[in-house]
């Protein structure tokens, strides 16, 4: 009896989880294709968008044509987001491949200017440590500090960002990110 009754939960909790993963994929799908709408613009941003309607149209009915034809509404509800949830990360996939691009792969789609592709000012973090470097003080002051507009950017010098990490260090003090011990 209770081996029935388990079963019995385990099958209704199916289509929870189906949408439950239908549901992160798409929350993941959304960050990506923001991220990726943020690097484009004019007529490839225009194009991105078209591209996604069409996609999501697909999906629907892809997933719609794939869950018919079971006999009862809950294999007919796991079906259908079990679809939606492996196409979402599908796309999810291609989304992120063209966002990771490199800016010189001539099979990217051209991003918009940005100040990161502007050579690197006299006096900035990245003209004295590289671009590598500068971008890993800005990520740790960024996360450490505590001010409202920090000075976390690679065109302020090294010295400012590293001050701001080390004040931020200092204030956490327990539970600091492992990098604090530098700081120190």
């Amino acid at each position: 009896m209770t081996r029935i009754v388990f079963a019995g939960l385990l099958l209704c909790s199916l289509p929870l989880y189906a949408a439950d993963d239908a549901a992160t994929a798409d929350a993941e799908l959304n960050a990506t294709y923001r991220s990726l709408t943020a690097k484009l613009e004019g007529g490839n941003l225009e194009r991105l968008r078209d591209a996604q309607r069409a996609w999501v149209a697909f999906r629907d009915k892809e997933c719609a044509f794939k869950a018919q034809g079971h006999d009862d509404a809950g294999a007919t509800g796991t079906a259908h987001a079990s679809c939606v949830a492996g196409l979402t990360q599908q796309r999810t996939q291609q989304l992120r491949s063209e966002l990771d691009c490199a800016a010189d792969d001539a099979g990217c789609v051209p991003r918009k200017a940005t100040a990161d592709a502007a050579p690197a000012a006299a006096g900035s973090c990245r003209a004295e440590v590289g671009a590598a470097k500068a971008e890993e003080y800005v990520a740790q002051c960024q996360q450490v500090s505590p001010a409202t507009h920090p000075p976390c950017n690679v065109a302020n010098a090294c010295g400012l960002i590293v001050d701001e990490i080390k004040r931020g260090c200092a204030m956490i003090d327990k539970n600091a990110p492992a990098f604090c011990a530098q700081y120190r």
